[in-house]
């Protein structure tokens, strides 16, 4: 695949049905770096075993698990990755109740607990229902932002969106804590939005401006007791979601 000026453009999706020369590469690949037993006949047919092994792989690399061969696991797949891959070594927490990921996500970033960040917190900064105020229906998401960092020993960014090379600059200093709003459209009308906070613990990929090729690695304290550590591809996250980066902050 080509575009006007010559230079290549995104890496073709491979999945269940593809065909072709690039799946034979996809699968020789696959054979010389996952060794799968029995090793995968290059048929150039993308089947079922083909498909384990993406996911095998994917699995392995901490890449989004959907079995297809985009550009992020073609990426890691044939060393075309941009830069190395960024992994923290952050202890996960899940959040002991509906209302602390603010808490739980603190606690993981300051390798701390969450009755010491709780306690550490002002109590008018703490909602009756024991979440944090992110003062999204008002202009003082900066001021609120700045003064929880101050008190916990970290750095509030304020509200923008981040380009994959900024993200990669933040990421490579330490883990980043995401606090997102899940209501875009009552942000934006200036109702405020009720959020979530979870911790970015690692990124890898090839570097592309638009994400597509871009992977994050989310310590993430929800369910309560339970919490989740997975992948999110940073372009899919970004248009699904674009207040995941009301406010970002670092150590």
């Amino acid at each position: 695949m080509h575009d006007s000026e010559g230079g290549s453009t995104m890496a073709t999706i491979l999945k269940t049905g593809s065909h072709g020369t690039e799946v034979k590469k996809l699968q020789e690949a696959l054979n010389a770096k996952l060794k799968p037993r029995p090793a995968l006949v290059p048929d150039s047919q993308f089947g079922a075993l083909t498909r384990s092994a993406v996911l095998a792989f994917q699995r392995k690399n901490w890449l989004v698990e959907d079995a297809e061969a985009g550009p992020a696991t073609q990426s890691c797949l044939y060393d075309t990755e941009a830069f190395t891959p960024i992994l923290h070594k952050v202890a996960f927490i899940a959040q002991p109740t509906n209302t602390t990921c603010w808490a739980t996500s603190t606690a993981m970033m300051k390798n701390s607990t969450v009755p010491i960040i709780i306690a550490k917190t002002p109590p008018d900064m703490i909602l009756p229902d024991g979440s944090l105020a992110n003062s999204s229906e008002s202009d003082q998401a900066v001021v609120t932002g700045q003064r929880y960092g101050r008190i916990h020993g970290l750095r509030c960014n304020a509200p923008m969106s981040w380009s994959v090379e900024l993200l990669r600059q933040a990421l490579s200093r330490g883990p980043l804590m995401f606090d997102m709003l899940w209501r875009v459209d009552e942000y934006t009308a200036g109702r405020g939005s009720p959020g979530h906070m979870i911790v970015v613990v690692g990124m890898r990929g090839d570097g592309n401006p638009d994400g597509t090729g871009t992977t994050l690695r989310i310590h993430d304290p929800w369910p309560p007791n339970r919490g989740k550590i997975y992948s999110k591809g940073y372009f899919k996250w970004s248009v699904d979601l674009p207040t995941m980066t009301y406010r970002v902050f670092e150590r």
